[in-house]
């Protein structure tokens, strides 16, 4: 049993952002951490007695690594390339696709499939700076997590899509299937999209 996770109290009350569940921590195993049901109950090697740094997960997945250095400890490019060297391969291990470096100031996000840093859709690698209280984090982390794979290490830019075909087809299917009159379809039609806009932001 991990102290650190009894003293802190994130067993069963741990801190959050945004939906997920944010383990701060530094002295606890990643043997202790699956013992407690908080990451994937599998085999992790060596790693198992390696103690881990922060953690961003979601139902047992981790969804991100964060490794903290001090600034001392953070301020040439070989330090930098040290810290992520020490955390990436515990971070296949916990099978997520991010990895942060960060002394609290600067920040580093590597795509752990890759071992490469993450660039905006610009193609700049990003700099922006991990901070646990940022509302906009959580929606940040999801565009990197849709975005990165294997062989890509960039945000991918939003694809607009006309819905004016789909809109269409679906009228048609309505009319066709119900026999409604185009009155009775066109409110058919408008409840569809509103219930969906709801579940979307999750209302309903």
């Amino acid at each position: 049993m991990s102290e650190e996770l009894i003293q802190k109290d994130l067993i069963n009350n741990p801190e959050k952002i945004g939906k997920w569940d944010f383990y701060n921590i530094g002295a606890t195993t990643t043997k202790q951490l699956k013992e407690n049901g908080i990451i994937r109950n599998v085999d992790y090697g060596k790693e198992e007695k390696k103690r881990v740094d922060p953690l961003i997960v979601q139902k047992k997945n981790v969804i991100a690594v964060i490794e903290y250095k001090k600034p001392a400890e953070f301020n040439t490019k070989v330090k930098k390339q040290k810290a992520i060297k020490q955390e990436l391969e515990v971070a296949r291990k916990l099978k997520t696709n991010i990895l942060i470096a960060t002394d609290g100031q600067e920040s580093i996000w590597v795509n752990v499939l890759t071992g490469n840093f993450i660039q905006e859709e610009t193609g700049k690698i990003i700099k922006k700076t991990f901070d646990p209280k940022d509302e906009k984090l959580p929606e940040f982390i999801e565009k990197i997590n849709n975005s990165i794979n294997e062989k890509n290490d960039q945000i991918k830019p939003k694809k607009l899509v006309n819905p004016t075909d789909l809109a269409k087809q679906i009228w048609q299917d309505i009319w066709s299937v119900s026999g409604a009159t185009p009155e009775n379809c066109l409110y058919t039609f408008v409840e569809l999209f509103i219930f969906k806009y709801l579940s979307d932001l999750e209302v309903l």
